[in-house]
C-alpha cells in the first residue's frame, strides 16, 4: 500500500515542491498545518482569529471529504495561535465543526506563523470510518 496525495477543490496548495496538504495511507489521513489564505497567499479572515479558524476548519473538512471521510473521523488536532487571547475564538470555531465526541486536541501559543498576518494554524489526523 502506498501513500496517496489528497487534493481538494478550493483548498490552496503551495505546490508539490514544498509540501503536501494531505496524505492518505489506507484509512489513515494526515493533514498538514492549514492556514487561512487563498491560492495567492492572501489572508482570508483579516485580523480575526475566529474567521481564520473557520476558514481553516473548512479546508480540513474539504480535505477529509476528498479522502473519503468526514469531520467525525478526525481523532487528533493540533492548533497553533500567535496569542492566547485567540483561544476562545479557536475553541468556538472547533465546537461548530465537530459533533459527538471531540477529537483529542492540543492548543499551543507560538511566537509567529508563516506570515505575520496569520493568527491560527491547525493540523489534523483522521481514520476513515473511525467516527462511526
Amino acid at each position: 500500500m502506498t501513500f496517496e496525495r489528497i487534493r481538494a477543490e478550493g483548498v490552496p496548495e503551495l505546490g508539490p515542491e514544498s509540501l503536501s496538504n494531505c496524505k492518505k495511507h489506507g484509512d489513515q489521513v494526515f493533514i498538514s498545518g492549514m492556514v487561512s489564505w487563498d491560492e495567492n497567499q492572501k489572508i482570508v479572515g483579516g485580523n480575526d482569529a475566529y474567521a481564520q479558524a473557520k476558514t481553516v476548519f473548512s479546508y480540513i473538512r474539504s480535505l477529509m471529504e476528498a479522502a473519503g471521510g468526514k469531520m467525525d473521523d478526525i481523532i487528533k488536532i493540533n492548533m497553533f495561535v500567535t496569542d492566547m487571547r485567540y483561544q476562545p475564538d479557536v475553541w468556538k470555531a472547533r465546537r461548530e465543526v465537530f459533533t459527538g465526541d471531540f477529537p483529542c486536541s492540543t492548543l499551543v501559543c507560538v511566537s509567529s506563523l508563516f506570515l505575520p498576518e496569520l493568527l491560527v494554524e491547525i493540523e489534523a489526523v483522521g481514520f476513515i470510518g473511525g467516527g462511526g
